[in-house]
């Protein structure tokens, strides 16, 4: 069977580590497949069968316009079995079977729309409402429609319920090789000071700004927080809703309790984990949370904003807080530091999960057999 994989979505962020860890799995297990990657990617540089297009500067009308046009020719001249439209949009009347994942929570989700999107400003509303139309036709279009969690599933009810029918859930996964608990783990709050991690690229639902306020009470309150985020000042400075943010994040480096690390490459992220003693997450609306996973898998404690994808991810590996309030996070900081106990239990729970339900050969397998239902309906008519 050969597969198409539509990744031209796959700029940075979540996208970026499933489209890899998807073309690492492919070669391994001999899958004849073809990704479609935006160009220029950081992907292209992957033993995988790519074809780039130039995509990345189109303005959202020209690329929906494109992906229904030359996109639509491209796939009936590679002539795959099956199509995977692994990000949000797919075909209209698909030449092929075609097989979407929905992975933008945003656009369906009442939090992000309520407390980020009016600060984006009307074009960026219409501009929702034009891919919020798009993706839910590519599901209607779809012979299989995947979501990584319920709760995405959910939103996608709240705005239509007859493709909230047709959803499956295909749980991501963690390569669990790559994602270990350190031989020596870090101790406590070694050397006085608590480390405290967040690995996310930059988008202004994910909050790092809440989670630097956070840093600043618990230094003032006594506990000694340093913060470490993989961004830089200028993905958050150049993005639209960016502006509290970069304002928090600039008094923060001020202050000398914050350091951002820019991109880290996927091979590093395991000693990156183990470098600090917690992680936190303020995301306001995810699909997933990859990071989350792999902080599980690398033995740190997590403290996540409320959210039901946090709490159907982590469950009660993760202590949460108020995903709002900076107050809240560092309340739930300080109850962690002090009760060793709830640490222990934590990291327990957290050693359980990812081998028991976050297996990325797990996640492959259900999409090969997504593949394989997606072509019989299509060849059964």
């Amino acid at each position: 069977m050969k597969i198409l994989i539509n990744a031209l979505s796959a700029r940075r962020g979540g996208i970026i580590t499933y489209t890899r860890n998807l073309m690492r799995s492919f070669k391994e297990r001999k899958i004849d497949a073809v990704f479609a990657l935006q160009q220029p990617s950081i992907l292209e540089q992957e033993d995988a069968k790519i074809e780039s297009f130039p995509v990345t500067d189109m303005r959202p009308l020209t690329r929906a316009i494109w992906e229904q046009t030359y996109w639509r020719k491209t796939v009936k001249r590679i002539k795959p079995d099956v199509l995977f439209s692994s990000a949000n949009f797919g075909l209209i009347a698909p030449p092929v079977p075609q097989v979407l994942l929905i992975r933008e929570g945003g656009l369906f989700d009442p939090d992000y729309l309520g407390n980020i999107a009016p600060a984006l400003g009307a074009k960026a509303a219409f501009s929702r409402k034009m891919r919020r139309d798009l993706i839910l036709a590519s599901a209607r279009a779809s012979e299989v429609v995947m979501t990584p969690t319920d709760a995405m599933t959910d939103l996608l009810g709240l705005w239509a319920e007859d493709v909230k029918s047709r959803v499956e859930k295909n749980i991501y996964g963690t390569p669990l090789d790559h994602f270990v608990p350190a031989k020596e783990p870090q101790k406590w709050r070694e050397n006085d000071t608590l480390k405290i991690l967040m690995v996310s690229a930059y988008y202004p639902h994910k909050q790092p700004g809440l989670i630097a306020e956070a840093v600043r009470l618990l230094n003032e309150s006594g506990l000694p927080t340093k913060f470490t985020l993989t961004m830089t000042l200028e993905d958050i400075s150049e993005s639209p809703g960016g502006a509290k943010d970069e304002f928090l994040i600039r008094k923060a480096l001020e202050r000398g309790d914050t350091q951002l690390l820019g991109h880290v490459e996927y091979e590093n992220l395991p000693s990156l984990y183990h470098d600090h003693h917690l992680f936190v997450t303020a995301s306001l609306s995810e699909t997933f949370g990859h990071p989350l996973v792999e902080a599980m898998a690398a033995g740190i404690p997590i403290v996540a904003a409320d959210t039901p994808v946090h709490r159907e991810v982590c469950k009660d590996a993760a202590d949460y807080f108020h995903a709002t309030s900076s107050k809240s996070l560092m309340e739930s900081i300080i109850k962690l530091d002090a009760d060793p106990s709830l640490r222990d239990r934590l990291h327990d729970r957290a050693n359980i999960y990812p081998k028991n339900e976050y297996s990325w050969d797990g996640h492959v397998d259900r999409l090969l057999d997504c593949f394989e239902r997606a072509y019989k309906m299509r060849k059964q008519g």
